[in-house]
C-alpha cells in the first residue's frame, strides 16, 4: 500500500521523473539549479551524493530537453555523460565517470515527503500512538498472569513457585528472540517483522488458553514471549525513524509512558479476572484477542518507518513509473554483492558482538537489568507488600499498580523540560561548531531521576506497617514509577543517539539479558521476601539500585571517550 501511494505521487506530482514528451507536457518541471552540484549532505549516507545529482533529477533533464531515454545524465554545462568521447580533459572525464556511477542512485531529496522524518506532525503522532499501544499490549501480556497464579496453580496441581514459570518463561522469550527480530527489522523493515510476530503471538496465546498441562503451557508461553519481542526491540528504533533528535525529547517520553503502562495494566486485569467467574484462562484469551486486533491495525494503519525500506519502496515506485530497472538504493546495490542469508548472519552476530565489545551496551545492560528485576519482582512482592500487610484481596492488590502509573504520568508531564534542555544543548553544540548534539545530553534525565528509585524503595520498606496508612506505601510506589521511567527514557535515547542505524541491535543486546534475568526475578523474589521480610528485602533492593545510580554520571563525564573507542558508533 505504501509503495502504491509513492507510485501515485510520482506519477501525478513529482516534477523530476522522466516521462514521454506528452506526459511531460501535462507535468511541467520546476526550474532546475544552474549547476548539478548539491549541498554536502543533501543525500546523507550515500557515497558521492554530495557532489552528484541522483538519477531522478539528471534523467529529468534528459526528458525535458528532448524526451531522451532516461540514461546517463546531461550536466548543467551541456556535456552529456558518454558524449564527446574524444575529449582529453581529465577533469571532465572524471566528472563523467562520477555522474555515470550515481545517475540511478535513489535517495531522499531535501524535504522529501517520503522521508519518515518529513511526515506531518499528525501522522508522526498517529504512528507513535500505534507503536506505543503495541508496547502496552506486550507489556500487559508479560504481567497479566502473575495475579492469576493462585487459581492456575490450583488447577494444575503445582506450587505457586512452580507456576511462576509461566511468567518467567514468557519474559525469557522476550530476551532470547530479540537478537533475531531486531536484525531482521534492519534488513527487511519494521512492518513485516511486526506482522509475522504478532500473528505467531495470537496462535501461541490461543495454545496457552487451551493447554491442559503445565509443561505444554510453559512451552507455548515461552514461544509467545519470543513472538511478543518486536514491539519491545524494534519500536524504539521506529520512534527514532520518524522523529528528529530534538522532537524525540517529548515524543519518546509519551511512548515510554505507554510502554511501562503495560506491565502495570497486566496485574490489574489479571487480578480481577482471577476473582471473577471467567477463570485464569481468560487472561490468555484476552491476550490473543488484543493481539489479533493489533495485527489488523498494523496491516492496515501502520506505515513502514525504517528509512532504507522506505527508500526501497520509493525505488520500486520509480522503476514502475519509468520502466528503468537501474534505479536502485544504495542498500539494493550492496545486496547485489551480499546475499540476504549472509547479510542476515552478519546482522545476527551484531547484538552478541555489541554485548561483548561495547562498554556502553554492557553498562546500560546492567543498569536496566537491575531496574527490571525490581519492576517485575514487584509482581511477586506485591503479595507481601499489600496483601499480607494490609489484607487486600488479589484484585485490589493488582489495582494498586495504578500507583506506579501515577509516577509514570508525572514523569511524562516533565517532557517539556526535557525538550527545552535538549534544545539548549543543541544550540550550544551548534555554537561550538559540532555537527551533532552529544548523546550524553540525554543522560541528564537519568542523573536527576535515577535517585528516586532507591529513595522510593527505602521509603516503601519502612512505611510497610499495618499501622501506617496505605497511602504512604502507594506514594512510595508512585515515586518509584517516576524514577524507573527516567532511567528508561535516558538510556534508550542515549543508545539511539549513539548507535543510529544499528541502535536496534544495541537495544536487542540489552534485551537479551534484561528480560531473562527479570523473568528469573519472578522465581527468586518470593524466597527473598520470605527469608528477609518485606522491610529488609526492599532495603536490599534499595541499596542495589543506589549502586547502579552512578552509571549515568560515569557516562555523562566519560561518555565521549568511551564512544571514541567503539567500533559501531558512527563518526568515531
Amino acid at each position: 500500500m505504501q509503495t502504491l501511494r509513492l507510485q501515485r505521487w510520482l506519477e501525478t506530482e513529482h516534477p523530476l521523473i522522466p516521462r514521454s514528451p506528452a506526459a511531460a507536457h501535462h507535468h511541467p518541471h520546476r526550474p532546475l539549479p544552474e549547476s548539478d552540484e548539491l549541498p554536502a549532505g543533501a543525500f546523507p549516507g550515500v557515497p558521492g551524493s554530495s557532489s552528484t545529482l541522483v538519477g531522478i533529477e539528471t534523467a529529468a533533464i534528459a526528458s525535458r530537453d528532448g524526451g531522451a531515454q532516461a540514461g546517463p545524465a546531461q550536466s548543467a554545462g551541456g556535456v552529456a555523460a558518454g558524449a564527446d568521447k574524444d575529449k582529453d580533459v581529465d577533469a571532465e572525464k572524471g566528472r563523467d565517470v562520477m555522474v555515470e556511477k550515481d545517475s540511478y542512485l535513489v535517495d531522499f531529496e531535501p524535504n522529501d515527503p517520503a522521508n519518515p522524518k518529513n511526515w506531518s506532525k499528525t501522522k508522526k503522532w498517529l504512528v507513535s500512538a500505534l507503536l506505543a499501544q503495541l508496547c502496552t499490549m506486550v507489556g500487559m501480556a508479560g504481567s497479566i498472569n502473575s495475579q492469576a497464579i493462585d487459581s492456575a496453580s490450583a488447577y494444575y496441581g503445582v506450587s505457586t513457585e512452580l507456576m511462576g514459570l509461566d511468567t518467567a518463561l514468557f519474559l525469557s522469550g522476550f530476551g532470547v528472540a530479540s537478537v533475531i527480530w531486531a536484525p531482521l527489522s534492519e534488513l527487511g523493515g519494521r512492518n513485516p517483522v511486526y506482522v509475522v510476530a504478532i500473528f505467531m503471538l495470537v496462535l501461541f496465546e490461543i495454545g496457552a488458553a487451551l493447554s491442559n498441562t503445565l509443561y505444554a503451557r510453559c512451552i507455548v508461553r515461552f514461544l509467545a514471549g519470543c513472538a511478543a519481542t518486536p514491539p519491545l526491540s524494534n519500536a524504539g528504533g521506529g520512534m527514532g525513524d520518524i522523529w528528529t533528535p530534538a522532537e524525540r525529547s517529548y515524543a519518546f517520553t509519551f511512548f515510554s509512558v505507554s510502554g511501562f503502562f503495560g506491565p502495570c495494566l497486566g496485574p490489574i486485569l489479571g487480578g480481577w479476572i482471577a476473582e471473577s467467574y471467567l477463570g485464569f484462562r481468560w487472561c490468555d484469551w484476552i491476550q490473543a484477542i488484543w493481539a489479533a486486533l493489533e495485527l489488523v491495525i498494523v496491516i492496515f494503519l501502520l506505515p513502514e518507518t525504517f528509512p532504507p525500506q522506505v527508500l526501497k519502496m520509493k525505488a520500486a515506485a520509480i522503476r514502475k513509473v519509468t520502466g528503468e530497472p537501474r534505479y536502485m538504493t544504495a542498500l539494493e546495490r550492496a545486496r547485489q554483492n551480499m546475499p540476504f542469508r549472509r547479510a542476515f548472519i552478519e546482522s545476527l552476530k551484531r547484538p552478541f558482538a555489541m554485548l561483548v565489545l561495547e562498554p556502553i551496551v554492557q553498562c546500560m545492560c546492567i543498569y536496566l537489568t537491575v531496574v527490571y528485576i525490581i519492576l517485575f519482582g514487584d509482581l511477586i512482592a506485591w503479595t507481601f507488600i499489600f496483601e499480607d500487610t494490609y489484607g487486600l484481596s488479589v484484585a485490589m492488590s493488582g489495582t494498586t499498580f495504578l500507583s506506579i502509573t501515577v509516577g509514570l504520568l508525572v514523569c511524562g508531564l516533565c517532557s517539556p523540560l526535557m525538550y527545552y534542555d535538549y534544545i539548549k544543548a543543541q544550540r550550544r553544540a551548534e555554537e561550538q561548531g559540532l555537527t551533532h548534539t552529544p548523546p550524553e545530553v540525554r543522560l541528564r534525565v537519568a542523573i536527576v531521576g535515577t535517585w528516586f528509585m532507591p529513595i522510593s524503595l527505602f521509603w516503601a520498606a519502612w512505611v510497610n506497617y499495618a499501622g501506617v496508612s496505605i497511602w504512604a506505601e502507594l506514594a512510595a510506589q508512585a515515586v518509584f514509577g517516576f524514577g524507573i521511567l527516567t532511567t528508561f527514557i535516558a538510556t534508550f535515547q542515549y543508545m539511539i543517539d549513539s548507535y543510529a542505524n544499528v541502535a536496534a541491535s544495541g537495544l536487542a543486546a540489552i534485551t537479551l539479558l534484561r528480560y531473562p534475568v527479570a523473568g528469573a526475578s519472578v522465581m527468586f523474589t518470593g524466597p527473598i521476601y520470605e527469608r528477609l521480610g518485606t522491610h529488609w528485602a526492599l532495603t536490599l533492593f534499595g541499596f542495589v539500585s543506589l549502586a547502579i545510580s552512578f552509571i549515568p554520571i560515569v557516562f555523562y563525564v566519560w561518555g565521549p571517550k568511551i564512544r571514541s573507542l567503539s567500533r559501531y558508533v558512527p563518526d568515531t
